[in-house]
Order: structure tokens, then C-alpha cells, then sequence
């Protein structure tokens, strides 16, 4: 299996969204003749990961027409306005897809992308034939008379423009143990997710991802308000959990998740990347929710 993005199978795009550019990797299906009536994926990686993420995936999809792309901020998409909400994030992943000409397709997200994908699924539902969350079952939450103390730290942290600058690092190995440090995954996962998030400068390497990305947002949702998001999901999901990823041990995975109208679990060993690292239960979990789904999906 060929983990390298720069795989001859695999395809660069730039889509023009709004003037800021998203960057995309794609893996077109196997046999060019079953290429028009291929289901359509499109995958949001997580938070300060990127489009490589669903490198491991792609040879265990070979019959999809697979795009994954870099959300804004992150890899080698553009960087925005300091405005990372996830309705801004739903915004231009539409965008998006109308800039690809793909009317609907079948919606993968793992973690941050798993936040943004039902939002989608609600706001467009005609878009959307599918979800597929990977540890992914709504943002963090807190209670609204906690949005004063957010609000304050949110400003100064904004204010603070060095505070969330990148460190150079004297090569790309020593970004790896960096993402090791503060992530369960496998260490040839995290060097994929790296070659794509470093850029070179005097002295070494530096994250090419927004630093304010890491900044506190302004406003967290309540959880009342993610379960109704969930709540109106009218597509078919299938939702992936590790088991030694976050969500089984968050004791609201399973409330969230009930609430899917159209629901299929796979419970797969593994962590937070169960993706990245065990990629072909992943993707046989999608093969089989996909081959399940009418034909008008």
C-alpha cells in the first residue's frame, strides 16, 4: 500500500473558493469506465490535520471517486480572516463542492470534520446522500453563562499575535515526535500529516497552518443546541468509534449519537486516527454502509 501523496494515483486540486484557495487531494475510481456512476466521497480531516489523513483509506476505496480536502487554515489550503467557525467551515466545504460541479455525494469527517459535516447535512440536505463520522459526534460544549469568560479570553487571545506562532524545528522529524507528543497514532501516520503541514524557512521548518487555529474560540455551542443538530439529520450515517479513541470515554457519545434518525455504529479497534492507522476495517465499514444504502443515494 502506497501511503505517499505524491502516489501517481493520486491528484492535486485548487479550487477557488471566494477568492481563498482550497487545496484538495484526489483518488479517482480504479476503472475509468465506472467512473461516472462511482459513489462520491468527500472527506473533512480534523482539527491541525489535513487532507493526507485519508491517504491511508484511498487503496481500500478503489471503486469511489475519493476527494479529501484541506480545510481552511490547515495544509496547504489558505489561511482566512481569523473566522474559523464551523458554520465558516460549512460555508466554504459547500462552496466547494459546488466548484467541483458535484451536486451530492456521500459527506466523511473525522473529529473537526465530523463537527462540520452535519452541519452541512442539515443546512443542505439535498447535497448530501450520507454521512460518515469517524470519532466524530458533535463539538465540545459549554453552558451559556459561560460565554462572558469565553469572550474575554478569546479577545486577548486574538490580540496576542505571537502567542500561537510556530517554533522552527530543525527538521521534519522533530515536528513528528512534536504531533506524537500530543497524539495516539501511529508514528507513520503522523510523519503523512506532517510532510503536508510543514513549510521551510530560515533555520528549519515551521507549521504552515494558521496559528490562530490554536487561539480560544469566541463561543462554544451549548449541548442542547448539538443535539439538535444531530436530531435533524434526515441522511443515512454510519458512525465509526475507536475503542481507545476519545469518544468511548465521553459519557454523552451515545445520547449525541442516538439522536441520528438513520443511524448504522461500527465499534474498531484503535485510537483517535483509527483511520490513518488501521485504514482497511475503516474503509470496509464504509464499503459495506455504502453498497447498503438505495439506489437513489
Amino acid at each position: 500500500m502506497s501511503t505517499n501523496p505524491q502516489d501517481r494515483t493520486i491528484e492535486s486540486l485548487t479550487l477557488d473558493v471566494d477568492g481563498r484557495a482550497i487545496v484538495a487531494l484526489r483518488r479517482p475510481p480504479r476503472s475509468s469506465t465506472a467512473s461516472a456512476s462511482a459513489p462520491r466521497l468527500l472527506c473533512l480531516h480534523g482539527w491541525l490535520d489535513n487532507a493526507a489523513s485519508y491517504v491511508p483509506m484511498m487503496p481500500h476505496l478503489p471503486d469511489v471517486d475519493l476527494i479529501a480536502i484541506d480545510l481552511p487554515g490547515h495544509g496547504e489550503s489558505a489561511h482566512l480572516d481569523g473566522n474559523y467557525t464551523l458554520h465558516e467551515m460549512s460555508y466554504r466545504v459547500r462552496r466547494a463542492l459546488q466548484r467541483l460541479g458535484w451536486e451530492r455525494c456521500h459527506l466523511v469527517g473525522h473529529s473537526l470534520g465530523g463537527c462540520v459535516a452535519p452541519a452541512i447535512a442539515v443546512a443542505a440536505p439535498d447535497a448530501i446522500a450520507s454521512l460518515v463520522l469517524i470519532e466524530a459526534s458533535g463539538p465540545v460544549t459549554e453552558e451559556a453563562d459561560a460565554l462572558p469568560a469565553r469572550l474575554v479570553r478569546a479577545l486577548a487571545e486574538r490580540l496576542d499575535g505571537r502567542r500561537f506562532q510556530s517554533r522552527t524545528f530543525p527538521d521534519a522529524e522533530a515536528a513528528v515526535g512534536a504531533r506524537l507528543k500530543s497524539a495516539r497514532m501511529d508514528p507513520a501516520s503522523a510523519r503523512l500529516i506532517i510532510d503536508r503541514q510543514l513549510v521551510r524557512v530560515d533555520g528549519g521548518w515551521r507549521w504552515r497552518f494558521d496559528p490562530q487555529l490554536r487561539a480560544a474560540s469566541a463561543q462554544y455551542q451549548t449541548e442542547a443546541q448539538v443535539r439538535s443538530v444531530l436530531a435533524a439529520v434526515a441522511c443515512p450515517t454510519l458512525t465509526v468509534i475507536a475503542e481507545d479513541g476519545f469518544l468511548a470515554r465521553r459519557e454523552e457519545t451515545e445520547a449525541r449519537l442516538s439522536l441520528l434518525a438513520d443511524r448504522t455504529s461500527s465499534t474498531l479497534p484503535g485510537h483517535h486516527h483509527v483511520h490513518m492507522d488501521t485504514p482497511e476495517p475503516v474503509a470496509r465499514a464504509i464499503r459495506h454502509f455504502l453498497a447498503a444504502l438505495p439506489q437513489t443515494s
